[in-house]
């Protein structure tokens, strides 16, 4: 099974499109976004969901709260589980999904050995990294990327291979 990472859209419709249409092109089977998306890509990702079957897992990040209290924007629409650190299995393997915003949750999850893997984003950069069993990866931003182009990333969880796509 093929995953499609994204993060850090903040919003931006064209951007995310066309990272969306990128992912569908590599066969992913599932789509999770690491947090600062917005509510436009959300919609989005919906639509990938009624369009395409791509169900999505959307974690909130530090620019989807309206308020100090960190309430979420809105619920999630159909095919769209969202939450601060929406935990999944595919294919056997256990997955959170944080923005990295809470650093101390971040390196919880990553070092707890409870996960196969750790989605993050906010740094705006993509990442690689392992911590035991753990992998810990940041697809980066399509739109904003810190360090380096444009991107998001595709896991093939049967083979645990990890690719960066420009978009």
């Amino acid at each position: 099974m093929k995953i499609g990472l994204l993060s850090d859209t903040h919003n931006h419709e064209r951007e995310t499109r066309k990272a969306l249409a990128l992912l569908r092109k590599q066969g992913v089977q599932h789509l999770v976004h690491c947090g600062d998306a917005g509510e436009a890509v959300v919609d989005l990702l919906a639509a990938a969901f009624l369009e395409h079957g791509l169900r999505s897992h959307v974690a909130i990040g530090n620019c989807d709260r309206l308020q100090a209290q960190d309430m979420p924007f809105a619920p999630a629409p159909a095919g769209v589980e969202r939450a601060e650190a929406p935990e999944f299995v595919l294919a056997g393997k256990r997955c959170i999904v944080l923005h990295g915003d809470d650093a101390s949750r971040l390196d919880q999850a990553s070092s707890s050995g409870e996960f196969d893997y750790v989605f993050t984003g906010h740094t705006h950069a993509r990442a690689d990294m392992r911590i035991g069993k753990t992998r810990i990866l940041n697809p980066g931003s399509p739109v904003r990327p810190r360090s380096g182009p444009p991107t998001v990333a595709v896991l093939d969880l049967a083979t645990d291979t990890a690719s960066w796509l420009e978009v």
